[in-house]
């Protein structure tokens, strides 16, 4: 009963957010556009269309994923919604009446909104985490390298998950299943397979929420289709390719988005041009051989961040955290990720797409393929300026993680992924940690050889 009174609890409060926010803008169209005519029910279409308009986006953005991310991740995902849903009504309306509206009055609709968001979100994570509170978890593990790195990350989720204690999968079989009976959560981390199919099921047939790594196998499965041989069900793995339709759209919508973005764009430009150039005399625009789809090479175009001499002694090396190897200059563009915005004429051009894996070096791509050998996978399609692996990634996630990353995104490709993932890269740009860098000092060879160490 207490938790159904919990779960009710939590529901309102959720209702509450969304229903203030669309009498916020109902009644501030009412009080700053009353002399604003629409036919008949014409107020009531504007707010179903707002109400649309912001269901879509904060789903987009996961505005309610309360546990599953940090309350500063939640308040910049509701203002990024207000942002692009109040700026849609605007211009939709502004069409309507034939005449651009004033602003100010959207503009004091959408400060109280966040007013309002702000503190209702944290109460809203404060409800959530009373009704659920951290849940007991053991890691039973097969390789110790990788019970070390990912302890660490189950532990920083201290209001998810408490670490109960970690077992090895060449545990006996009674002891295995006393610890899981002793928790409410199960992380499988590098368990063989034969082990870990049989300890699912019980964690199934006993409720335990249960966390398995993916290998690369699951991830194809994860995607796969489904056949059916008479009444038995058997997974597809060969995904057709994308029809030459919906290549068409994926390529128009590059062309057009991309000639958008740099004529909006072209003033940022022309300023951080000048900028890089100024500040030390030398060319503002770095110029890098990468590879796309098939391993086929290009220049890529990025404005420069790094000093001239960044690589002279000729060894591939990614950033470091503090590398002093970045310009002033460079911090602002890169931490904004503006150093990007050249790579949209790559785009132009139909060297990369917008969405799609990371286009790598050779040099660090053959380095990676020996830490992982399926890492060529990700050349199946286009290289991208965002995609699954730049928003869920970081610059310092692992070559195999960035793989598993970019193969959801090969085997789960559509155009409407394609669309959400480009509202999605709007907000990446205020998380400073996906620009994060490894340690100082590192190679990109010292780095592979690390991961492989830990495989």
């Amino acid at each position: 009963m207490r938790q159904k009174a919990g779960s009710f609890i939590l529901f309102l409060s959720k209702a509450t957010l969304v229903f203030a926010i669309l009498a916020i803008f109902f009644f501030g169209q009412r009080f700053y556009y009353e002399d604003t005519l629409y036919y008949f029910w014409g107020n009531n279409i504007v707010l179903l269309l707002y109400t649309a308009m912001l269901y879509l986006t904060s789903r987009i953005y996961n505005g309610f994923t309360h546990g599953n991310a940090s309350i500063q991740d939640i308040i910049v995902s509701w203002v990024l919604c207000l942002i692009i849903v109040n700026a849609f009504i605007y211009l939709t309306l502004s069409l309507l009446v034939t005449f651009m509206l004033p602003v100010g009055g959207f503009i004091v609709i959408f400060l109280v909104q966040v007013a309002f968001v702000i503190p209702m979100s944290i109460i809203i994570n404060v409800f959530y985490y009373m009704q659920n509170p951290a849940l007991s978890t053991i890691l039973i593990y097969g390789d110790i390298e990788k019970l070390q790195i990912y302890r660490r990350m189950i532990t920083k989720q201290r209001r998810k998950f408490k670490v109960a204690g970690v077992v090895s999968q060449h545990e006996n079989i009674g002891p295995l299943l006393d610890a899981i009976n002793n928790v409410k959560a199960v992380f499988f981390l590098d368990v063989e397979e034969v082990k870990q199919e049989g300890l699912l099921e019980y964690c199934y047939l006993n409720d335990k929420h249960t966390y398995v790594l993916p290998s690369f196998s699951k991830i194809l499965l994860n995607a796969a289709g489904t056949i059916w041989l008479s009444d038995t069900p058997a997974f597809s793995l060969k995904k057709p390719p994308p029809d030459f339709a919906t290549q068409m759209v994926k390529r128009l919508i590059d062309i057009i988005l991309s000639l958008t973005s740099i004529i909006i764009t072209s003033p940022i430009m022309i300023i951080i041009y000048l900028s890089v150039r100024l500040y030390d005399r030398h060319p503002a625009i770095y110029k890098q051989t990468r590879m796309t789809k098939n391993g086929r090479l290009f220049t890529l175009y990025k404005f420069r961040s790094m000093r001239p001499d960044a690589e002279d002694d000729g060894v591939p090396r990614l950033t470091s955290k503090d590398d002093d190897r970045i310009t002033p200059v460079g911090h602002v563009i890169r931490r904004t990720r503006l150093d990007e915005l050249p790579q949209l004429f790559n785009v132009l051009s139909g060297a990369m797409s917008l969405v799609g894996p990371r286009p790598e070096r050779p040099e660090i791509a053959e380095q990676y393929e020996q830490a992982c050998p399926n890492f060529a996978f990700r050349t199946k399609v286009k290289a991208g300026i965002t995609g699954f692996a730049q928003i869920y990634g970081r610059y310092n996630t692992s070559p195999e993680e960035k793989l598993f990353l970019d193969i959801m995104y090969i085997e789960k490709f559509s155009i409407l992924q394609d669309l959400k993932l480009m509202l999605q890269t709007v907000k990446v740009l205020f998380q400073g940690s996906s620009t994060e860098g490894i340690k100082d000092g590192v190679t990109a060879l010292d780095e592979e050889r690390k991961d492989k160490n830990h495989r």
